[in-house]
């Protein structure tokens, strides 16, 4: 019998296999991931809600992913992509407030949008004049987010963002021109979305992410959804909550997994509840209370 084939089908060229399938496959991906988090740890002041660049084609299936749920070109969505990539007042603002926080002993200076630059993509294709986001924290993705709303109002379609978060001392990356396109609400989150009153075009989820509160936030904000309207998640990785809100109202679901470039975190992801097939963009579209 060959060594191959001794290896393959007999039990103890099986067992034989266990530490050199260790040594040769098991050691290099973990070494890989020690190097990169050693370096992170001296190189970055992050200590939760880790930012990061996406890889190349990272960015390509995030493009992909954006044109499907919003139903406009590829071509397009890559366009809104690169404009925020190449948002130099965005970034030397965000920067700026940065240095001037107090947390800047424990955030990097450095702006890495992630998948962000989708959120961005997604609010300039499809003009939204309403956007609920849940959770603020520093106010990077809000920040992000009003950017795009600013470029829309350029164009005659204003819009506006409205940020729920518990810290009364949230959102400090936020600053005027965007600032103006951002209304931040203090408060617990799922009461404010029940006290909300206007038909949301955009609701993304990012703020506390135990199952439970995720599901009461899409419980508590769908009496303002209306046929259109697009329902995100940024914890679509850990739960299943916002895949069962899509099932219950009728829309489909569809999950994008960040992969973060030369940084020891294996990535977050969106989740997304959206209509298949057609294409969104919400001055067009008839809204129901």
């Amino acid at each position: 019998m060959s060594i191959r084939s001794f290896v393959r089908y007999t039990a103890v060229g099986r067992l034989l296999m266990i530490p050199v399938r260790f040594v040769l496959f098991g050691l290099p991906p973990m070494f890989r991931q020690l190097k990169l988090a050693l370096g992170w740890v001296f190189t970055s002041k992050e200590y939760y809600n880790w930012t990061y660049n996406l890889t190349e084609l990272n960015g390509q299936y995030l493009a992909s992913y954006i044109a499907v749920v919003t139903g406009h070109e590829v071509s397009v969505i890559e366009g809104y992509i690169r404009e925020v990539e190449n948002d130099q007042a965005l970034r030397s603002l965000l920067i700026e407030r940065t240095l001037a926080s107090p947390d800047r002993h424990s955030c990097d200076v450095e702006p890495r949008y992630g998948k962000r630059l989708g959120w961005y993509a997604l609010v300039r294709a499809t003009k939204p004049r309403v956007i609920v986001e849940t959770g603020v924290d520093r106010g990077l993705g809000t920040a992000v987010i009003a950017a795009a709303l600013l470029q829309n109002d350029k164009e005659g379609f204003p819009g506006i963002v409205y940020a729920t978060d518990i810290a009364a001392d949230c959102g400090h990356l936020l600053a005027e021109p965007y600032k103006k396109y951002c209304q931040i609400i203090i408060g617990d989150s799922i009461a404010s979305l029940k006290k909300f009153n206007q038909p949301t075009d955009i609701f993304l989820h990012d703020s506390c992410h135990e199952p439970d509160y995720e599901w009461s936030e899409f419980i508590a904000i769908e009496p303002r959804l209306h046929s259109a309207s697009i329902v995100m998640s940024d914890n679509s990785l850990l739960t299943d909550k916002l895949l069962q809100f899509a099932q219950r109202i009728g829309y489909s679901f569809l999950y994008f997994q960040d992969q973060p470039k030369n940084h020891w975190w294996p990535g977050d992801g969106i989740g997304t509840a959206f209509k298949p097939g057609v294409k969104t963009y919400f001055p067009d579209q008839t809204r129901k209370n």
